[in-house]
């Protein structure tokens, strides 16, 4: 199985708030992390260097989301890279249309799917992680992961502690 820090995300939102807030959330779960805030800059990225998955907000100025997978649907080497559409207009005038547009083509199956905003980020990795064909760790379970980490911190030496933070720094 692969490893998250050996996979990178693709963020694109033209919402410099939203693109930051979903960058630390994929950060913070270990993966790599490259932005764009459009579909047009979206590609420039995607030329430079492949992403694993892309985060893809739907309404953006110069070239929305719609539009980006479909140069990414005619390119061979660009049309297998997965996708989750992050939009706030699934709903609305802004995107309905496109939003239906995609669903219409079964475009979200497979490793393609949806999250509507505001995200949960808690959703918004476990659709990455299975997307990517990543194990998900269950909410119950980080909680014993965090209860046994507190108890070994809470009896650990001072000397092992500092080893511990020395290996954190490397």
């Amino acid at each position: 199985m692969d490893d998250i820090k050996n996979k990178t995300i693709l963020v694109v939102d033209d919402e410099p708030d939203i693109q930051l807030f979903l960058k630390t959330v994929l950060e913070d779960s270990g993966f790599n992390v490259i932005t764009a805030n459009n579909g047009k800059h979206a590609l420039e990225r995607i030329s430079d260097s492949k992403p694993d998955l892309i985060s893809l907000d739907l309404v953006m100025p110069k070239m929305g989301g719609l539009k980006l997978l479909s140069y990414l649907q005619k390119n061979p080497e660009w049309s297998n890279i997965p996708f989750i559409v992050v939009t706030a207009h699934a709903h609305d005038e802004l995107g309905k249309e496109d939003f239906m547009k995609l669903k219409a083509e079964k475009a979200l199956v497979g490793p393609h799917s949806y999250i509507e905003k505001p995200v949960v980020p808690s959703e918004y990795i476990g659709k990455i992680q299975k997307a990517l064909g990543l194990e998900q760790v269950e909410e119950g379970k980080t909680e014993d992961l965090r209860a046994k980490l507190k108890d070994r911190l809470m009896t650990a030496s001072n000397d092992k502690l500092q080893e511990a933070i020395k290996l954190l720094h490397d």
